[in-house]
C-alpha cells in the first residue's frame, strides 16, 4: 500500500493512500487539493485569484459578517473582518501519521486583542480509501466561557471535466427538503431577518443565476449526504455534514467551483444588538469543554 507524508519549502504537507492525494498548508490548515488516482480528476478549486483565492477555508471564531465588522463582550466593542481569523493564521502540525495529520491553532495575545477568549482549536485531516475526512474540535483552556461559531468552505472544481460545463451539474439530495432559507443583504453581507421556507427538488440544477443575492443558506437540511452530480459523466462527490446548524451553497459568476459549507452559525442578522453572548447561531463552551463536528468528503 502507498501512503505518506510528504513536505515541500513552501510549508505544503501530502498525504496520500491508494485512491487520494491531498495536500494541506500551515497557512489556515487549509486543503489546497484533492486528487483522486483512480479517476485523475482534481476536485477541488484551485485557488485563482481571478474568481476566489482560497480553496477551503476555516472559518472560525465567526461565520459570515458582523455588522460593522464589530462586536460587544461585556460592553466592550472588539473587531472581526468576515469568517474570522483562524483562515489567515499559520497553524502547527501537532500530529502525524500515515493516514492522519492533525493541525493546531491556540490563543495569542494577537488574538486576544480582537478576540477576547482562550481557546484551542485542532483540525484533524483524516484518509480512508476515498474518503477525506475533516475534523474540527475547539476546546476551552479559558476560566469562563467561551463563545464561538465554525464552519467549513470547502469550493469544488464545478465542471469537474474539460468537457463540461457548470450548468451540466446538480446538487442532489438524500431526502426531500423543505428547510427555511436564509438571504443576505448584498450591501452590508447580513442576514435578512424573515427567513422563507423552500422546497427543493431532490436534484438542484446549477446555474449562475442563482447566486445572484449571493449564497444560498438552508437551515434544518435533514440529508446526511449532498452529491454533486453531472448527467454527462459519473465523476463527482458525496458531502457528508451531519448535525450542522446550516448548510450554505456558493459561487461567483462564471467561476468553476461550488463551495459545500456546513456550518455552526451564521452572518449577523440587520437587527442584531451586536451581543456576542446572545449572537444567533452562537456556541457557549463552558469551562474545560470541548466541542466537535466533522464533514466527510468521497470522491467518484
Amino acid at each position: 500500500m502507498l501512503v505518506g507524508i510528504f513536505y515541500n519549502l513552501i510549508l505544503m504537507i501530502t498525504l496520500e493512500n491508494e485512491q487520494i492525494k491531498a495536500t494541506f498548508s500551515l497557512s489556515g490548515a487549509e486543503l489546497i487539493k484533492l486528487y483522486s488516482k483512480e479517476t485523475k480528476l482534481d476536485y477541488l478549486w484551485n485557488g485563482n485569484p481571478d474568481f476566489w483565492k482560497r480553496h477551503a477555508p476555516i472559518l472560525f471564531p465567526i461565520v459570515g459578517k458582523l455588522k460593522d465588522n464589530s462586536y460587544l463582550v461585556d460592553n466592550k466593542t472588539f473587531h472581526l473582518s468576515q469568517h474570522g481569523f483562524a483562515r489567515d493564521n499559520e497553524f502547527t502540525l501537532v500530529s502525524q501519521s500515515i493516514t492522519e495529520l492533525v493541525f493546531e491553532l491556540s490563543f495569542s495575545e494577537k488574538t486576544l486583542a480582537i478576540y477576547p477568549y482562550k481557546f484551542r482549536l485542532l483540525v484533524a485531516y483524516r484518509l480512508e480509501k476515498n474518503k477525506l475526512e475533516t475534523s474540527y474540535k475547539v476546546e476551552n483552556v479559558d476560566n469562563k466561557p467561551i463563545f464561538f461559531s465554525i464552519g467549513a468552505h470547502p469550493a469544488f472544481k464545478c465542471p469537474i471535466t474539460e468537457e463540461t460545463s457548470f450548468s451540466d451539474y446538480f446538487i442532489e439530495f438524500e431526502k426531500d427538503e423543505n428547510p427555511l432559507q436564509f438571504s443576505l443583504n448584498k450591501e452590508n453581507g447580513l442576514r435578512i431577518e424573515t427567513p422563507t421556507e423552500k422546497q427543493l427538488p431532490k436534484e438542484l440544477p446549477l446555474n449562475y443565476n442563482l447566486f445572484i443575492e449571493d449564497a444560498l443558506i438552508y437551515k434544518n437540511i435533514t440529508s446526511k449526504v449532498m452529491s454533486l452530480k453531472s448527467k454527462k459523466h459519473k465523476h463527482g462527490i458525496n458531502f457528508e455534514c451531519s448535525d450542522w446548524e446550516y448548510v450554505a451553497f456558493w459561487t461567483v459568476n462564471k467561476a468553476p467551483f461550488i463551495c459545500f459549507e456546513p456550518w455552526m452559525g451564521a452572518a449577523d442578522l440587520e437587527t442584531t444588538n451586536q451581543d456576542f453572548t446572545t449572537k444567533d447561531g452562537i456556541i457557549e463552551l463552558d469551562i474545560n469543554k470541548e466541542f466537535k463536528q466533522c464533514y466527510v468528503v468521497t470522491l467518484f
